[in-house]
């Protein structure tokens, strides 16, 4: 397809209806009638974090809970309150996950590894464990963002004390996030390291938070629910064996205490027979019978209350075996929707990837439609499916150039999470290949082509020039005067005339961009 007919695509989209959503990893559903999805800052960084080093972050604020702390980190970046109040006996006790006004996160991915390094850390969950729950925690907390009757009915008063309804639970849009949310984990109260139930997952795969991680595609999200599930029956595994110890100290408790009372019943009768043997007249071994009767007395008022907290033990552990079995319906439950989605999806299989994205469209799609920000999407024009889409979402509408196999745009914003606006080149095959320019170029230039070259106005120093880049590695080849940063380009003669800052042109070479003249005006 020819420049001309990308523009008359652009000019498609900016006409159709548009969302500004960009689903990452599937989160797509409805809660209330809205959809759920995130809506990440994709292009150009200034730097990039590892994914470790991103991870450490929540695994640091996760050790010092473990530890004992019940607030870990830095207010202004991220930081960590640990509600929990025991003394309360109803309602969830939760980790709450602050990203302050400094925080610099800006993309889903990297926020669930934050989360799922605090899980590692404080809880002591295998990696792919903590991967698993920060998916559903993330999704979990988007669903009932700002909703603090739901949090009220379901937190204690420590947790809830802790929000707000500007920041309750997970902004949709990632320039939302840093001071405005406030990631909730819901605890059981067996929580502690190594406990594969701390982080209680029943409410984070209720039915709003699991309709939120399907896509249109009937198999998505299969996989990660697999993984939820397996999670949940390692649990009960683990509480069933807990509940049997427990079961067996309780027994041991109840021997041992059998044994006492069989003793004091042995004592008393010793002490009753030598009554009768005694004289009515005060002596010394009346004395020590009474004495003896008193002790007897006070072990039975032992024994008594040691009876009444075996009773309350069993109490609770008959709770825990009910929430087992609840549990284990739960999961027979998730089972059963698991498979028959996937029965599902297997009989809609009618046509393959590759016929469906044969009939399919190429558009830009803006992100939001009063913003020049847009992603690659291939578009079933009939059904309005997104058959392809590309993870970038910063490219800058009004550049967009066609290389053939490749698609050349500007793209990025700048941003206080280290955005910048570069050059990128987006392959065609399957929009996941992009390449990074690695010079700062005006946010509002145009891209043109002329012979094997790309040009764009770039920085220099503190000015603005035209740039020559390859269009394969977007190198900056060769740079100008300074021009205006909105200079138009014009081929002319086998050079290229363009605006200067104040008035006037210059006529440059092509290749070299030296200047071969001026036009005063």
């Amino acid at each position: 397809m020819g420049k001309r007919i990308v523009l008359a695509l652009l000019a498609l989209v900016i006409a159709l209806p548009s969302f500004a959503q960009n689903v990452d990893e599937g989160e797509l559903g409805s809660v209330a009638g809205r959809s759920i999805e995130f809506i990440n800052y994709v292009g150009p960084h200034t730097r990039i974090d590892s994914a470790e080093d991103i991870r450490a972050i929540g695994r640091g604020l996760g050790l010092a809970v473990r530890g004992g702390a019940s607030r870990s980190g830095e207010l202004g970046r991220y930081y960590v309150i640990h509600a929990v109040d025991p003394s309360v006996p109803t309602g969830l006790d939760a980790d709450i996950l602050v990203l302050g006004e400094g925080a610099r996160v800006d993309h889903i991915r990297n926020l669930r590894r934050i989360i799922a390094g605090y899980l590692e850390g404080a809880y002591a969950y295998s990696a792919a464990d903590a991967d698993t729950l920060a998916v559903f925690i993330t999704i979990y907390n988007a669903v009932y963002r700002g909703n603090l009757a739901y949090f009220g009915s379901k937190y204690k008063p420590v947790v809830t004390r802790e929000l707000s309804a500007t920041n309750a639970g997970l902004a949709l849009r990632w320039d939302e996030w840093a001071g405005r949310s406030r990631i909730v984990i819901p605890l059981t109260s067996r929580a502690a390291p190594g406990v594969i139930g701390s982080v209680d997952s029943t409410p984070i795969t209720d039915k709003p938070t699991v309709e939120s991680l399907k896509k249109e595609d009937p198999t998505a999200a299969i996989e990660e629910r697999r993984d939820v599930v397996d999670i949940k029956e390692r649990d009960v595994e683990q509480e069933k064996a807990a509940i049997e110890a427990e079961r067996q100290r309780i027994a041991a408790q109840e021997q041992a205490l059998a044994e006492q009372k069989a003793r004091l019943d042995a004592q008393k009768a010793a002490e009753q027979a030598a009554a009768k043997d005694g004289t009515e007249e005060k002596g010394p071994g009346q004395e020590a019978s009474i004495v003896t009767s008193e002790q007897a007395k006070a072990e039975e008022a032992a024994i008594a209350q040691k009876e009444a907290t075996i009773e309350a033990q069993k109490e609770e552990l008959a709770k825990r075996e009910e929430s087992v079995a609840a549990k284990e319906e739960e999961i027979a439950r998730d089972r059963q929707d698991i498979a028959q989605e996937q029965k599902a999806a297997i009989a809609s299989e009618v046509q393959t990837a590759a016929q469906r994205e044969a009939a399919g469209v190429v558009l830009f799609e803006l992100m939001d439609p009063n913003q020049p920000l847009a992603r690659i999407v291939l578009v079933d024009i009939k059904t309005g499916a997104t058959l392809r889409k590309s993870e970038l979402n910063t490219i800058r509408t009004a550049s967009v150039v066609d290389l053939g196999g490749a698609y050349a745009a500007v793209a990025g914003s700048a941003t206080g999470t280290g955005g910048v606006v570069r050059l990128v080149r987006v392959e065609k095959a399957d929009y996941a290949k992009v390449t990074q320019g690695a010079d700062d170029v005006f946010a509002d230039t145009q891209l043109w082509k002329f012979g094997t070259s790309l040009y764009a106005v770039t920085k220099k120093g503190t000015a603005w020039a035209l740039g020559r880049f390859d269009p394969v590695t977007l190198e900056l080849k060769a740079s100008s005067a300074p021009v205006s940063r909105y200079t138009f380009l014009t081929e002319h003669e086998g050079k290229l005339v363009a605006q200067k800052p104040d008035s006037g042109f210059l006529i440059l070479d092509r290749e070299a961009l030296t200047t071969a003249a001026e036009v005063k005006r």
